[in-house]
Parts: C-alpha cells; sequence; structure tokens
C-alpha cells in the first residue's frame, strides 16, 4: 500500500485490503486466546472484554490520527499522504513477529510446570 499512486491497479488495491483483511483476523484470535488463557476461567470474561475494549480504542486511535495525515488533502495526493500510515503499520506488524517469536523461543527454553 505504500506504492499506492494514481494510476494503481484496483485489483492490486483489492489484493492488498485482502491480505490486510487477513492478517488482522489471524492477529485477533490469538490476541484473545493469550489474554483469556492468561487468566483464571471465573476472569475469562473481562480479559476478553479488556482485550476486545483495547483492540476498538486503538482502532478508534488509528483512524483518528490516518485521518490527521489525510485531512486537508486532495484526491490528486491521497496516496502519497497514507504512506506514514502504512508504514507505521507494517512496523507495528514487524514489531509484533518478533515480540511472538522472542515470546515463543522463551517458552521452548522454559516450559512451565
Amino acid at each position: 500500500m505504500v506504492n499506492v499512486g494514481q494510476n494503481t491497479s484496483v485489483l492490486l488495491i483489492l489484493l492488498a485490503h485482502l491480505l490486510i483483511g487477513i492478517g488482522f483476523g489471524f492477529a485477533n484470535a490469538p490476541l484473545t486466546n493469550t489474554a483469556v488463557s492468561g487468566l483464571p476461567q471465573s476472569r475469562a470474561g473481562v480479559a476478553g472484554a479488556i482485550t476486545s475494549t483495547a483492540r476498538q480504542i486503538g482502532a478508534a486511535v488509528g483512524i483518528a490520527a490516518a485521518g490527521g495525515l489525510v485531512a486537508g488533502v486532495g484526491p490528486a495526493g491521497l496516496a502519497h499522504a497514507t504512506r506514514p500510515g502504512w508504514l507505521l503499520v507494517t512496523a507495528c506488524g514487524l514489531f509484533l513477529l518478533i515480540v511472538a517469536r522472542a515470546a515463543h523461543a522463551s517458552e521452548k527454553a522454559s516450559p512451565r510446570p
């Protein structure tokens, strides 16, 4: 999405959004599972609610930040104005991958009893 411009194919944009949707779909279930499994069953509802609330707040803040990036930009400059946002999304995704791999390696090194 960083290289999207006025002449970018609609099919390519649809494919990119499909991949983004799949990525979010694969991220949501493990996040909720991790939050719920870290607490006793009597607190599972609270953990799920907190995770869902954090996800919704993050989405709202992200949408507000993205709106701030493109505010006042005309149609011709819209694709260019969204680049910082897509770079930030990419950086966050890479950070999550690194954290997940480190957590997985740490779990293998010292399994729970």
